[in-house]
């Protein structure tokens, strides 16, 4: 591969089974803003903080919702997953860990289901 090719930041494109009600979760409990939304009722959407965006696009079928997840490397992670735990939004089985691969991480599940791992080095 040329090594002139780099790769900037990635958007996961997430189903959802009510586009704005996962507008809302990402704004109100993740602190999200929201940066466009198209249809009535919306049909997609995305949300977005710092270089994170998120879009979302309506899908019925919710099994296709619980089988994604993306990860998130952030700032702060010990503040967030208290943050996270306080909304009641962490994984039950996504408990604030120090992995073998030298991160801190946990999980979160949004409204349909996606898991979103929020993630930071140790060192």
């Amino acid at each position: 591969m040329d090594e002139r090719i780099v790769f900037g930041e990635v958007t996961p494109v997430v189903p959802a089974r009510d586009v704005a009600a996962a507008l809302r979760f990402y704004v109100e409990k993740l602190g999200f803003t929201e940066a466009w939304r198209s249809g009535e009722p919306a049909t997609d959407g995305v949300v977005r903080h710092g270089a994170v965006s998120v879009m979302f696009f309506a899908c019925d079928d919710p099994k296709i919702a619980q089988w994604t997840a993306f990860r998130v490397r952030a700032a702060g992670v010990a503040q967030l997953y208290e943050h996270c735990r306080a909304q009641g939004i962490v994984h039950p089985n996504g408990a604030l860990r120090e992995t073998p691969w030298d991160t801190r991480e946990f999980v979160v599940l949004d409204q349909d289901g996606v898991g979103i791992t929020f993630w930071g080095p140790l060192a």
